[in-house]
């Protein structure tokens, strides 16, 4: 959205969507490019891979989770003191 002295430079709007779609690049692709409408400027954006596909790509990519025996060691240790 536009405010004030902003609406005068849509061109700075624009460049900052495209900015935008380059650093999503590898996660979707533009759908529609960037529009003004009024005091607005959209673009559409769409996925490349299905949701299960990218959350268990996701999943793959986080560091193991510390094994539940961690857990409860250090509970244990707190109680005891």
């Amino acid at each position: 959205m536009f405010r004030g002295r902003e609406q005068s430079r849509p061109e700075l709007g624009y460049r900052l969507l495209q900015r935008l779609a380059e650093d999503v690049q590898e996660l979707g692709f533009i759908e529609s490019n960037p529009k003004q409408d009024g005091r607005n400027m959209i673009m559409v954006l769409g996925p490349h891979k299905k949701k299960t596909e990218a959350m268990a790509e996701a999943a793959r990519r986080r560091p193991p989770a510390r094994p539940a025996a961690w857990t409860t060691v250090a509970s244990s240790r707190r109680t005891r003191s």
